[in-house]
């Protein structure tokens, strides 16, 4: 036991990386590949179409790895400096960020201009400036919003970025647990509430319920709370006392069970929890079966592609073009492709904007590398 937190730590502290977590985006991305891989050819067979639509659970685990990342980073840095540079995490995370979300928006601008694809202008603005889960489908003009709707979990990611390192550097660690806690409870009530009494769709019809910050970011809180708890040697311990891997596979399982019975419903508070319970547990315990298969090379490679891979497979995987795109939306040039554009993107516009961001603004940590959130 005593083994796996020194390990741990030591990971955390001279290495700068959290074992498991590109694993986890791994299967994230997967989940929204196979969504959109196979949902579009499974519309006939119902069986196979709802057991295809795992395109949601993969954003909220996005969501629960970026809740738990962005606040071990900001505590991280606390820890060792007394204090959280506002203006360092965002140099950092607009390097991280920007780049490959503007390059996708450009090239779908141009395909756009060509008349190969639609693209209103107004989908695309509100892509760029991250409101575009907030924007009615009717906004988006003669465009269908296909290939810029992935966009909305961008904005929430961008929403949480502006609301919760400030609030952890008002509040500091211990007060923090306390807010976050309290922000998630509060999402949770107003989405359950929302979802029944359609406030906010009487007063802003069209907006889809589903992609909104304000029935979205507790699954990312969840995964912050988890990070506030574990930067605690205390509380800790006590989760690796109680968390063994039966413990482990008894939440995954409970999980699943809650996405095969209640498959229709919306998401709740519980599930946002699970997801933050199961990335931490494997982050603290890495040499278990299910973290030793997160840590797989070819795993971790998927994991790292994942932001870019998010990106691009709306192009290429989700139908809608016209000739000669849609050529290179078929089966299975459309995942070569995608994954041939993913590498050249992490290759050539992530990872050179990363280090950069890194020399603006250098993380507490050596040698960390910020990957992936979406």
């Amino acid at each position: 036991m005593s083994t796996c937190v020194v390990t741990t730590t030591k990971v955390r502290t001279e290495r700068g990386y959290l074992p498991t977590l590109d694993g986890w985006r791994a299967v994230a991305i997967l989940a929204v590949i196979v969504d959109h891989v196979f949902g579009y050819e499974f519309r006939s067979y119902p069986a196979l179409f709802s057991a295809t639509r795992t395109g949601p659970n993969g954003v909220s685990l996005f969501f629960a790895i970026s809740g738990f990342l962005i606040c071990s980073r900001l505590l991280e840095e606390y820890a060792a400096m007394g204090r959280i540079s506002l203006s360092g995490f965002y140099i950092r995370r607009a390097s991280r960020i920007l780049p490959p979300a503007m390059a996708y928006l450009i090239v779908i601008a141009v395909l756009a201009l060509a008349g190969i694809i639609l693209v209103s202008p107004m989908e695309w603005v509100s892509s760029g400036l991250f409101f575009r889960n907030y924007l009615p489908p009717p906004s988006t003009g003669t465009g269908w919003g296909g290939y810029t709707i992935h966009y909305w979990s961008l904005a929430v990611e961008e929403h949480f970025y502006l609301i919760w390192p400030i609030t952890l550097a008002l509040a500091g660690p211990k007060r923090a647990r306390w807010v976050a806690a309290g922000l998630a409870i509060a999402v949770a009530s107003w989405r359950s509430w929302d979802f029944h009494h359609l406030l906010f769709e009487k007063h802003f019809p069209g907006i889809l319920f589903a992609s909104r910050t304000d029935t979205r970011l507790d699954g990312l809180l969840m995964g912050c709370l988890a990070a506030l708890f574990l930067a605690e040697a205390r509380w800790r311990a006590l989760f690796l006392r109680i968390v063994r891997p039966w413990v482990w596979a008894f939440c995954a399982a409970g999980y699943l069970a809650i996405q095969a019975v209640f498959r229709r419903h919306y998401y709740t508070i519980l599930e946002s929890a699970l997801l933050a319970l199961l990335v931490t547990a494997t982050v603290l315990r890495p040499n278990t079966r299910i973290g030793k298969l997160l840590e797989l090379p070819w795993v971790r490679w998927i994991g790292r592609l994942s932001y870019s891979l998010y990106l691009w497979q709306q192009l290429f995987l989700v139908p809608g073009a016209n000739p000669p795109w849609v050529r290179l939306q078929s089966f299975p040039v459309n995942l070569l492709l995608l994954v041939a554009i993913s590498a050249l993107s992490y290759r050539f516009v992530e990872r050179p904007l990363i280090r950069l961001g890194h020399r603006l603004a250098p993380p507490p940590t050596p040698g960390r590398q910020d990957v992936g959130a979406v």
